[in-house]
C-alpha cells in the first residue's frame, strides 16, 4: 500500500489534497484519544506530587509520634568549665550545689627497666590483666573487681620484642592500652588502664616463657602485683594511681569511678572537667519543651502544605485553565477526608486528660489550615506532658513501678488491661552442695562451665584466699574474662551464703542456663552434688489474654496482640493496670503507611491510570493503522479515478479532433 502514490498527473486532479482532507476527518478519533492520554498523564503527575507531599507529612508524624519528644529534661551548670550536664526524659527538675574535689583518673604503669631499642627481644608467654582496688594502708592489699573480667594476652614469638608486646596489647582491644616512650635514657613500655576509678587498678600476672614468672627479666619485666616486692612481681612502676572522682552535691559527699556520672541525680548525666574546691557552682535541671514545640510546629507546617496541595489539585473552575488536574477525583477526596477526620477526631483511647487538638492549642480556620497557639501548647506541656504525649503518640502507662510498658505494634488495640503475673522470670544458676575451699593449688585450679549454652574454661590463681569474697572476685573475674563468653555477650554473677557458692547467669529466661562440665576444682568449690536451676520466662496475662514470655518481657496475644511489658520483679498475682492509647499521629501514620503501601489506595489508583494509558495507547495504535489502510484505499481509488479521467480526456480530445476533420 505504501507504493500507491497520489499522482493526479493525467487529469490534473489534486489527489493528495483530496486524500489529506479526508484524513483530517479520520484523525479526529485519534486526536481525542491522545487528549485522553495527555489528561491521564497529567493526573499521574499530580498524584506523584500528592504522594511526595503526603510522605513529607508522614515524616513529621513520626517525629510527633515519638514519645520521648514530650518529656525531655535539660540540665546546665552555672560554671561550664567545671562540668557539663544533660538530662533525659526521666529527670526531675531541681537545683543543686556542685563542688568537684577530685577528678577520676586511670592508672598508668611504666616498665622499670629501659630498652635500648623498640626491637629488643623481651620474651614470650602470657600476660593476665586483672582489675581491682589497691589499699596501701598497713601491709597493703589488692581486692579484685569481680565485675571486670580477666584479660589474657598471648605473646608469641612474632610479638616477642618491645614493639611486639605493645602491638599485642593494643590488638587485644581490652581494658588497657600500651605505648612506648623514650625518656632519654632508653625506651619504656607504658601500660594505661582505659577505665578510670580506684576499682580499676591493674594487676598484671605473667606466665613467662623462661619459667621465671615474677623476676625482672624476660616477659616478667612487665609483671605488676601491687602487693609484691619491687623486682619480685612488682616489676613496673606506677606513673599515675587510679583514683575516683569525688564531689559534693548539696554538701553530700559522692565518690564515683568515672568523670561521667549518671546515677547521682536520676535521669541526668554530669561530665566533670575540673575541680572547684571551695567555690561551689550551681547545677540546674528543668523541663525542656522546645523539642515537642518544634515537632508540633513542623507537623502544622507540613499539614498546611499538604492541605494546600490538595486544594490546588482539586480546585473547581469553569474554564479548563482554572481547574485543578484532579478536580472531582473521588480517591483524593476520600484520602483528604480521612486525614481531616483523623485530625478532628476525639482520641477516646488517650491515657490522659487531653482528647482533642483544640485542648492543646491546635485549631483549623475556615480554609482548612491548621494553626497552633504556642502559649496554650506550652501550658499543656508543663501541666501534663504524658497526657499530651498520649494525644499525639502511642503511649502506655502502668501503675506498678516494677512493671513497665515496653512497646506495641500496629496490631495493638487501645484499652486498659489488668496485668496478672503467674510466674516471674528467673536466671539459670549453679548452687554448690558444700562450702567452697579457699586453698587453690595445682590440683584444683581449673573449672569448665556451660553458660547459656556457651562453653568456657578458666584457671584460678593458685593461693590461699583470705575469704570467700576474695575467691568470688577471682572466680567471677576469670569467668567473665573468658573470650568465648565475651564474644557471645554472656556473663555471670558469683555469690556465696555460708561459703556455699552460687554462680548465676546475668541473663533472664529459658535461654539462661548454667552447668559445670568439668575441671579439677569442680568438687572442691561446688561439692559433689551441686544443684542446677534452669532459668524460666515470665508468664502471665493482659486482661483475659495470655501473654507470651521471653526473659522478663511479656507480650500480649489476641486483643492485646503486640503489647509489651517488662516485669522486673515483685510478686506473682495481679500487678495493676497497663493503659494503652493510640494517639492522633500514631493513627495517621498507620493510615498513611497503608495508603502509600504497594497495595494501598494510591498505588491502586496509579495502576488504574497506567492501565488506562496503556489501553488508550493501544487504541491509538489501532486507529492509526486503520487510518493508513483508509489512506491507501482513498489514494488507490482517486488514482484510479485520475486514470479514468485521463483516459476520458484523451478520448474526448480524439473525438474532437476527428469531428473537426469531418467535411460537411
Amino acid at each position: 500500500m505504501a507504493g500507491i502514490q497520489a499522482t493526479g498527473l493525467g487529469s490534473n486532479l489534486d489527489v493528495g489534497g483530496l486524500v489529506d482532507k479526508l484524513m483530517t476527518i479520520e484523525q479526529v478519533p485519534v486526536d481525542k484519544m491522545n487528549a485522553k492520554i495527555g489528561a491521564t498523564q497529567v493526573k499521574v503527575s499530580a498524584y506523584g506530587s500528592f504522594r511526595s507531599v503526603l510522605s513529607q507529612f508522614q515524616a513529621t508524624l513520626k517525629s510527633l509520634a515519638d514519645p520521648t519528644n514530650f518529656k525531655i529534661g535539660k540540665a546546665s551548670v552555672e560554671d561550664p568549665t567545671v562540668a557539663t550536664a544533660s538530662a533525659s526524659a526521666t529527670a526531675d527538675p531541681g537545683s543543686y550545689s556542685l563542688e568537684v574535689t577530685a577528678l577520676a583518673k586511670a592508672q598508668k604503669l611504666s616498665s622499670g627497666g629501659v630498652f635500648s631499642a623498640i626491637t629488643d627481644v623481651v620474651g614470650t608467654g602470657t600476660l593476665s590483666i586483672q582489675y581491682g582496688t589497691y589499699d596501701p594502708a598497713g601491709a597493703g592489699s589488692f581486692t579484685l573487681n569481680g565485675d571486670k573480667g580477666t584479660q589474657t594476652i598471648e605473646i608469641d614469638p612474632a610479638h616477642s620484642t618491645l614493639a611486639g608486646v605493645r602491638d599485642a596489647i593494643n590488638a587485644a582491644k581490652g581494658g588497657v592500652s600500651a605505648s612506648i616512650i623514650n625518656d632519654g635514657s632508653g625506651f619504656r613500655l607504658v601500660v594505661s588502664a582505659r577505665d578510670t576509678g580506684a576499682a580499676n587498678s591493674l594487676k598484671i600476672s605473667v606466665t613467662d616463657g623462661d619459667l621465671g614468672n615474677s623476676d625482672a627479666s624476660g616477659l616478667s619485666t612487665f609483671a605488676y602485683d601491687p602487693t609484691a616486692a619491687v623486682g619480685s612481681g612488682k616489676n613496673m612502676s606506677q606513673l599515675m594511681a587510679a583514683q575516683n572522682a569525688t564531689l559534693l552535691v548539696d554538701g553530700l559527699l559522692v565518690s564515683k569511678a568515672s568523670n561521667t556520672i549518671t546515677d547521682v541525680i536520676g535521669g541526668t548525666t554530669l561530665s566533670l572537667l575540673k575541680t572547684n574546691i571551695g567555690t561551689p557552682t550551681k547545677f540546674t535541671v528543668s523541663a525542656d519543651t522546645a523539642v515537642a514545640q518544634t515537632a508540633v510546629d513542623n507537623f502544622v507546617k507540613s499539614y498546611n502544605e499538604l492541605n494546600k496541595t490538595i486544594n490546588d489539585l482539586t480546585k473547581f473552575g469553569v474554564e479548563a485553565k482554572d481547574r485543578g488536574p484532579l478536580q472531582g477525583d473521588a480517591t483524593l477526596r476520600s484520602v483528604a477526608s480521612d486525614i481531616r477526620n483523623g485530625l478532628t477526631a476525639i482520641v477516646s483511647g488517650a491515657v490522659g486528660i487531653y482528647k482533642a487538638l483544640p485542648q492543646v492549642g491546635l485549631t483549623f480556620d475556615r480554609n482548612g489550615a491548621l494553626s497552633v497557639d504556642s502559649v496554650k501548647l506550652q501550658a499543656a506541656l508543663k501541666a501534663d506532658p504524658i497526657a499530651l504525649q498520649s494525644l499525639f503518640a502511642n503511649a502506655g502507662v502502668t501503675d506498678d513501678p516494677l512493671v513497665s510498658y515496653a512497646g506495641s505494634t500496629s496490631a495493638s488495640k487501645p484499652g486498659s488491661y489488668t496485668v496478672n503475673v503467674s510466674q516471674l522470670a528467673t536466671r539459670g544458676s549453679l548452687v554448690g552442695s558444700a562450702a567452697a575451699g579457699l586453698t587453690i593449688d595445682g590440683t584444683n585450679d581449673t573449672l569448665s562451665f556451660s553458660i547459656n549454652g556457651v562453653a568456657t574454661s578458666v584457671k584460678l590463681a593458685q593461693k590461699t584466699y583470705a575469704s570467700h569474697s576474695a575467691l568470688i572476685a577471682e572466680l567471677q573475674s576469670k569467668v567473665n574474662g573468658s573470650s568465648t563468653l565475651v564474644t557471645a555477650g554472656a556473663s555471670v554473677n558469683v555469690s556465696a551464703a555460708s561459703g556455699v557458692l552460687t554462680l548465676a547467669s546475668v541473663r533472664y529466661g529459658s535461654a539462661s542456663t548454667v552447668a559445670i562440665t568439668g575441671g579439677t576444682g569442680a568438687e572442691y568449690l561446688f561439692g559433689t552434688t551441686p544443684t542446677l536451676n534452669a532459668g524460666v520466662d515470665v508468664a502471665g496475662t493482659f486482661g483475659d489474654n495470655a501473654g507470651v514470655g521471653s526473659g522478663q518481657r511479656l507480650t500480649g496475644t489476641g486483643s492485646t496482640d503486640g503489647l509489651k511489658a517488662d516485669v522486673l520483679g515483685g510478686a506473682t498475682g495481679e500487678r495493676g493496670t497497663l493503659r494503652y492509647g493510640v494517639g492522633i499521629a500514631g493513627n495517621l501514620d498507620a493510615m498513611i503507611t497503608k495508603l502509600l503501601s504497594a497495595k494501598g489506595l494510591i498505588a491502586a489508583k496509579n495502576e488504574t491510570m497506567a492501565a488506562q494509558v496503556k489501553q488508550y495507547t493501544a487504541q491509538v495504535t489501532t486507529l492509526e493503522a486503520r487510518i493508513e489502510v483508509t489512506r491507501a484505499r482513498y489514494t488507490k481509488q482517486f488514482n484510479s479515478l485520475d486514470s479514468q479521467l485521463s483516459a476520458m480526456q484523451s478520448t474526448s480530445a480524439y473525438l474532437a479532433q476527428q469531428l473537426a476533420s469531418l467535411q460537411f
